[in-house]
């Protein structure tokens, strides 16, 4: 178990990797296949030995071979947490096979949305299509029981933020977040769908507040609300027995 775990855990780096330059590149005209990585500094062409996930961060003490300036923490950090998801679902399932190898593609999706919405602020199409494509599929080949009740809830989930977002002429949530309520409703169903999306309205709400608090924010300051949805979703994936919990609380009230 534990050199699968860490086979998962330089796999999930790798993949961090990828998805850093990924979102990086969203912005630009180079386009995710436009060559070797380069320094955003001094633009120099990266040797592969500059690319190794975490190890030539490392190795450079966080600085630029060419011309010093300091790498930028995210990118380590994206590896790790990578590293710490796929970890994770190893150590808690195992080595995924067959259907279940789709739970990875929809833990990179879910990831890489966190990123590009704190990144960018938005939430990709071709991310959010891909993981409501992926989902549905887990559901047809690997649990079928809960097809009907998954749809209904994504439609009710998916409807109640469009309703949010006509009502508040998107300031309040974008229509990415509708999407995206399709695709945890797909994921957990209820009550599940539900308790994630509280959770994360929560874990939104304290961060709001803290950075209020430290003067980094204001009231207007807008928030990646769905990084936090996405990450609930994450460690809804990883700990199922956390909904559990949360729905027998919510039966006994």
């Amino acid at each position: 178990m534990g050199f699968d775990i860490l086979g998962a855990g330089i796999f999930g780096m790798l993949l961090g990797s990828f998805l850093s330059v990924l979102v990086e590149r969203w912005d630009t005209k180079e386009g995710i296949l436009a060559g070797r990585s380069r320094c955003p500094q001094c633009m120099h062409q990266l040797s592969w030995n500059d690319l190794i996930p975490l190890g030539s961060w490392l190795w450079l003490r966080g600085r630029c071979r060419y011309c010093a300036m300091p790498i930028h923490w995210r990118y380590p950090v994206l590896e790790l947490t990578m590293a710490g998801v796929l970890g994770g679902y190893v150590a808690r399932w195992g080595i995924p096979s067959g259907w279940e190898t789709l739970d990875v593609a929809i833990l990179f999706g879910l990831v890489a949305l966190v990123v590009f919405d704190i990144r960018w602020m938005l939430l990709p199409d071709v991310v959010t299509y891909s993981l409501i494509g992926i989902a549905f599929l887990r559901l047809v080949f690997h649990e079928p029981d809960m097809l009907i009740g998954s749809i209904a809830t994504a439609i009710f989930l998916a409807a109640l933020f469009l309703l949010l977002y006509l009502l508040t002429r998107g300031s309040g949530v974008g229509f990415g977040d509708v999407k995206l309520a399709f695709a945890i409703g797909l994921l957990f169903a209820y009550p599940g769908a539900f308790i994630v999306s509280v959770a994360a309205i929560w874990a939104g709400t304290l961060v709001g507040v803290a950075l209020i608090l430290m003067k980094r924010a204001t009231r207007k300051t807008p928030m990646p609300f769905g990084a936090f949805w996405a990450g609930a979703a994450v460690v809804a994936m990883l700990w199922p027995e956390a909904i559990a919990a949360a729905s027998r609380w919510l039966t006994i009230l």
